[in-house]
């Protein structure tokens, strides 16, 4: 058993019992009457997945993301069941009632192989969250070089635009060095206004 994936499993189960799996918003009257009041807030602010009672927060999700994965692969609709068993049910089952009603087998033997598959579960949950956080990553990776490659693209063709201006401006004012010269004629005209301020030019 892994503490850390048995800790995000309770918060799934929990999350399904107060917000289900999400696609769609509840009755005013109805959350009134559930929860004499208004619903528990849950989600993530910030974050694109409603809140209050609208659908799981992320963790829960990317838990739900996993399990329909591991409930595709051979023996995975046997752990996919244990988890909501174990998790999920309401009223919470006992361990006894789990493996009855799991079909786990009888006495201690059933306990063993209840906790075994236990562990099966967190283990394929843990790599299954793993490997999706590694893609995750790997496509924010991409998404970097993507913007640094538009930007790069965007700024040389910025610069292209800006020379094409300055050889249109120099063809329209007689040929090339007109833009040196009108820089030259503006330098001088800022000097000699400067001159005319402090009073070192001659009246």
């Amino acid at each position: 058993m892994i503490e850390a994936i048995e800790v995000l499993l309770k918060h799934w189960g929990d999350q399904l019992a107060q917000n289900g799996l999400g696609g769609g918003l509840p009755s005013t009257m109805g959350t009134i009457v559930e929860f004499a009041g208004c619903a528990p807030r849950g989600g993530v602010y910030g974050a694109r997945l409603l809140v209050a009672g609208a659908g799981p927060d992320y963790a829960a999700a990317e838990v739900n993301q996993v399990l329909y994965g591991i409930e595709r692969l051979e023996g995975g609709s046997a752990l996919v069941r244990l988890a909501y068993a174990r998790y999920r049910n309401e009223p919470r089952l006992t361990i006894a009632e789990q493996v009855d009603a799991l079909e786990l087998g009888k006495g201690d033997a059933g306990r063993r192989a209840y906790y075994r598959q236990v562990g099966v579960l967190h283990e394929r949950l843990q790599a299954g969250l793993l490997e999706r956080q590694g893609k995750l990553a790997g496509m924010r990776r991409e998404a970097r070089r993507d913007g640094e490659r538009m930007r790069k693209a965007a700024a040389q063709q910025a610069g292209a635009a800006h020379r094409g201006r300055g050889r249109e401006f120099e063809a329209a004012q007689g040929g090339q060095g007109a833009i040196a010269a009108h820089k030259a004629h503006k330098a001088a005209a800022k000097t000699a206004q400067a001159d005319r301020s402090s009073g070192d030019s001659a009246s």
